[in-house]
């Protein structure tokens, strides 16, 4: 599945588990965000970063990013 695609399915599932409280978005890595961010340095792509921290470089695993973000909203 394209990155792109799998960005929009990732929104859905987490819209439809979490409601608008969490979002989802691309960030590209030569933006200004990207570039001045602590994990600007960090590879390989893609990075999913949660709460500005790296949660995973090089895959992108939408039921195991689903599954942290319940993780953390259980945690409290």
């Amino acid at each position: 599945m394209p990155l792109g695609e799998a960005v929009t399915y990732l929104k859905f599932a987490v819209r439809r588990r979490f409601g608008s409280g969490v979002k989802v978005r691309f960030v590209d890595s030569a933006s200004s965000e990207a570039l001045t961010s602590e994990w600007k340095d960090e590879r390989p792509f893609p990075l999913v970063i949660i709460d500005g921290v790296v949660f995973s470089k090089g895959t992108f695993a939408a039921g195991k990013i689903v599954q942290e973000l319940r993780r953390r909203s259980n945690k409290g």
